[in-house]
């Protein structure tokens, strides 16, 4: 037997007799050293006066300092490969729930469950505290945890003007929809005139409805457009941007109308009454209140269901022949299928729409404009339908991907490994068969807004649909376990982490133009999966528990960036994007936590020591056995300020002036969190929160299912 395995056979056997007062007051996983290593992460003092009456009481061994941690190496890498270490955890572990919420196992945030634990401790509330807390909230239990919204009196309403309502429609459907197209623009226009048709030139208020006989649902659809429109604004130079404060409180009086409205719907439901809970998830979602959008989701699917829109051959013959009703109905049905699939590994919860239980086509190939009730003429020019329907086709390949057991209990066998490459192969025949409007060949800038909109959208869903399916690999050195796999192993992990800088440079992008927008919760979505997996897989790298990536394995992708794998490189890119995600969802926060629940992951890293980001590049770095090793020191997080737009290979491969102003302008700083020693953030987190670093403290393996567990973590405030 190698003395290094023995020696980590004998550290693996060794029982933890005695924990720490501090550890056993907490009922948490301790080392047993002194200090050890909780209390060493968490800066607590470490104590062990407690009476312990289990025999003699040994004293505590010392335990190394990180003055002395040496950078990880192949040598001490293997044991997190051995067969008899290759899973120390149960693969059973109880499904998480937080403040009565279930966070299901595919949820893009389970991972992180224990991830944010170093908050100060006046920052937390404790269980009893919280149940307290929770007894005397007033708080719906449909938007318990939601971000809390000032209320809009309904009794204060007016309707827009008519050339407000007429931009506000324009507005939605040229930016505000780029996939989500459930509605008919030319039928909204007519009912935007309908509204408003007794304006005359001197009385441009709409202050009321003058078509009493329009239904409640329709009207609430109109207003919903609005709201959802409202929170973008057109500035001097007739760029988008974020709505100001009274923008966005007259889109949440135009949602509030539309709630009332719905509210007191009467008499047998309609498409519009699906149409318009649809938009009001969408803007549920924008303004950070999921759990009400999830539970709203669940009305409009059963209304749906009632109506039997999912089923096209009950209604056969129902329908008339009225062709626009009829592709409004499969758009309903296709978009909110999309939707719950985003719903459903967002939150971790299971999907309300299964496959079989819809029979419909998709939607046709036709522009609005040439949709009317009694003829469709399709179009052989570029349509706004062909992304809402690549986005369905991308749903049901992710909708695979959640099925498979690996997504939930980690890889188990060989076989797993080419369903993960079967399932990346079926990405790459969808993404060869975009467009060229959407697939990235034509720049950018030569496509009208909608269009530029729509290939946005689609690129970020590929690379979270590639991030999704390939991320388990992070987990463990795959390709040393099964050497057979390795260059299959290989290649996913760099697909994984180029998917992964993709998307982080794609947002970067929009944080230079100005147009990361606090409304886009999937542009924050993806971002934060991304950074998840790039911080994972540094940590895992200084752990010594995977091998550096070797790129390339594989050609870059059409629409990839010019980003290094190198750890500098991605240190310097996450914690630069981390900053900006901040930023961007300063608004909404304490709802959305992701720069809270990241900062956890990067004062880890920073515990296990930062990449050299002055250090030589990789292939100057020492080489031990086929991985390279870069300098490892204790530095502070940098921020820097993107100062040139991103392009892609597709769009412009020779351009690397994004990487070469990012790199040649970071600012040392240092960040105040890390300088205390704890987060100075207000923001109180779940006790679940505080186990998962904890694994890393104790040096132990990462569970199999540790991806799962991050989705489980609460993305909204609970306090």
């Amino acid at each position: 037997m190698r003395s290094d395995d023995s020696n980590e056979h004998i550290r693996k056997a060794r029982k933890v007799t005695r924990a720490c007062d501090t550890c056993k007051a907490k009922k948490k996983a301790c080392t047993g050293s002194i200090p050890c290593g909780p209390c060493t992460r968490k800066h607590l003092i470490c104590t062990y006066q407690t009476a312990y009456n289990r025999g003699v009481a040994l004293s505590p061994p010392p335990s190394a300092s990180n003055d002395d941690r040496q950078p990880p190496t192949p040598g001490r890498g293997r044991r997190y490969i051995d067969g008899n270490a290759f899973s120390p955890y149960p693969r059973n572990r109880q499904t998480p729930t937080v403040t009565g919420q279930y966070w299901g196992p595919t949820s893009a945030h389970s991972f992180l469950d224990r991830a944010v634990q170093d908050l100060h401790p006046a920052t937390r509330l404790s269980p009893s505290q919280q149940h307290d807390h929770d007894k005397h909230s007033t708080i719906s239990i449909f938007s318990y945890g939601d971000r809390v919204v000032p209320l809009s009196s309904v009794n204060r309403f007016t309707w827009p003007d008519k050339t407000i309502a007429v931009d506000l429609v324009r507005r939605y459907f040229d930016f505000a929809a780029p996939t989500y197209r459930v509605l008919h623009q030319p039928t909204v226009e007519r009912l935007v005139h309908r509204i408003c048709k007794s304006q005359t030139p001197h009385d441009q208020s709409c202050s009321s409805p003058v078509d009493t006989s329009l239904e409640a649902a329709s009207q609430a659809t109109l207003l919903l457009l609005f709201s959802t429109a409202t929170m973008f604004r057109v500035d001097m130079d007739g760029r988008m941007r974020d709505a100001d404060e009274h923008g966005w409180q007259k889109s949440e009086m135009y949602y509030a109308q539309a709630d009332h409205l719905l509210s007191r719907e009467t008499g047998a439901p309609s498409m519009a009454s699906v149409q318009a809970r649809f938009l009001m998830v969408l803007y549920l979602l924008s303004s950070s209140r999921p759990h009400k959008a999830w539970f709203t989701f669940g009305t409009m699917v059963q209304l749906m269901m009632a109506l039997g829109l999912h089923n096209g051959r009950t209604r056969r013959g129902q329908d008339g022949h009225n062709l626009v009703q009829k592709e409004c109905q499969r758009r309903l049905v296709w978009c909110s299928y999309t939707l719950d699939k985003y719903l459903s590994v967002m939150l971790g919860r299971p999907r309300l729409w299964q496959d079989e239980d819809i029979d419909e086509d998709l939607p046709t190939r036709v522009n609005d404009s040439d949709l009317t009730p009694q003829d469709n003429r399709l179009t052989k020019r570029d349509c706004l339908m062909d992304a809402p329907v690549f986005h369905v086709l991308l749903a049901r390949i992710l909708t695979r991907a959640v099925k498979e057991s690996y997504v939930q209990t980690g890889i188990s066998t060989q076989e797993q490994i080419a369903t993960i490459c079967a399932l990346h192969e079926q990405v790459q025949v969808w993404q060869a068969g975009l467009p060229p409007f959407l697939s990235g060949v034509i720049h950018p800038s030569s496509l009208v807004p909608v269009f530029r909109r729509q290939l946005t959208v689609l690129r970020l869903a590929r690379y979270h649909a590639v991030m999704f399916i390939t991320r388990p690999l992070l987990l463990r050195n795959y390709g040393q376990m099964w050497p057979e796999c390795d260059t299959t192993y290989q290649e996913l992990l760099c697909t994984c982490l180029t998917a992964a800088c993709d998307a982080i440079e794609l947002i970067l992008g929009f944080v230079h133009d100005d147009e990361l927008y606090t409304a886009f919760w999937y542009s924050q979505y993806i971002a934060f999966n991304a950074l998840s997996i790039i911080y994972i897989y540094l940590i895992q790298l200084r752990q010594g528990r995977i091998f550096r990536v070797r790129p390339p394995f594989l050609p870059r992708p059409e629409g990839s960036l010019d980003t290094e794998l190198d750890e500098a490189t991605l240190y310097k890119l996450s914690t630069l994007a981390q900053d900006h995600l901040a930023n961007a969802t300063a608004r909404n926060a304490p709802s959305w936590k992701y720069s809270v629940i990241l900062q956890g992951l990067r004062q880890e890293l920073t515990r296990l020591g930062l990449p050299n980001t002055d250090a030589p590049h990789p292939q100057d770095a020492t080489e031990t056995n086929g991985s390279a090793v870069t300098g490892m020191v204790l530095v502070q997080p940098h921020t820097t300020t993107c100062h040139a737009n991103q392009p892609t290979r597709g769009e412009a491969s020779s351009s690397r002036t994004g990487n070469e102003e990012r790199n040649g302008n970071s600012n040392a700083t240092s960040h105040p969190a890390l300088e205390h020693g704890h987060y100075l953030d207000s923001i109180g987190l779940d006790p679940r929160t505080e186990s998962l670093l904890d694994y890393f403290a104790l040096d132990k393996d990462l569970m199999l299912d540790f991806w799962p567990q991050l989705d489980s973590l609460p993305i909204n405030s609970t306090f």
